[in-house]
C-alpha cells in the first residue's frame, strides 16, 4: 500500500526533503540571494532565514503548517541522529564504495564560512582549477570541405 505524502508525518517529510535538490526551492532561494536578503546578517540570522524560506516553500507545497520552532527542533533532532551514527566505511570492512556514507550537504553558513576562512578543499565535490593556461600543444583538426553546386 503507497503511503500518500500529504498523510505522512509532516516534520518527517520536512526533514527528508532534499531541498538542495529542489528546483523550484532553489529558484526562490537565489532569488532571495540576489536581492541581498543575507547581506549583513550574522551566521545565526542567515540560518533563521534560510529555515524560514524552506518552512514558507515546504507549507505552501505540501500544504501542511508546520511553525518555524517546530522545524528547528526537527533538523536538530534530525542533526543529532546523524551526528550520533557510525559512518559506514568506518564499520564496514568491505572497500565497496558502495558501502560508504555519503558526504551530508552543508548548510549555506557552513558553506560561506569554509569559503571565508580558505578552506575551499573541505567543501564537499569542490575541484580545484589550476591558476595557469594548458600548457599542451595544440589539436590540429583537418576537414575537407565540400562545395555542391547546382548547374
Amino acid at each position: 500500500m503507497t503511503t500518500d505524502v500529504s498523510q505522512a508525518d509532516p516534520l518527517n517529510l520536512y526533514t527528508t526533503h532534499s531541498f538542495t535538490d529542489d528546483q523550484a526551492y532553489q529558484a526562490g532561494l537565489s532569488s532571495l540571494v540576489s536581492g541581498g536578503a543575507l547581506d549583513g546578517l550574522s551566521d545565526e540570522d542567515k540560518e533563521d532565514l534560510l529555515r524560514r524560506s524552506r518552512v514558507f516553500f515546504f507549507n505552501q507545497t505540501y500544504g501542511h503548517s508546520i511553525s518555524e520552532s517546530d522545524a528547528k527542533e526537527a533538523e536538530e533532532r534530525a542533526h543529532t541522529t546523524s551526528a550520533h551514527t557510525v559512518p559506514r566505511d568506518m564499520s564496514s570492512t568491505s572497500g565497496d564504495p558502495a558501502d560508504q556514507e555519503v558526504p551530508r550537504t552543508l548548510t549555506f553558513a557552513e558553506l560561506q564560512a569554509l569559503i571565508d576562512q580558505g578552506k575551499t578543499d573541505q567543501i564537499p565535490n569542490n575541484k580545484h582549477i589550476p591558476d595557469a593556461l594548458n600548457v599542451s600543444s595544440f589539436s590540429h583538426t583537418e576537414c575537407r570541405v565540400f562545395v555542391f553546386t547546382r548547374s
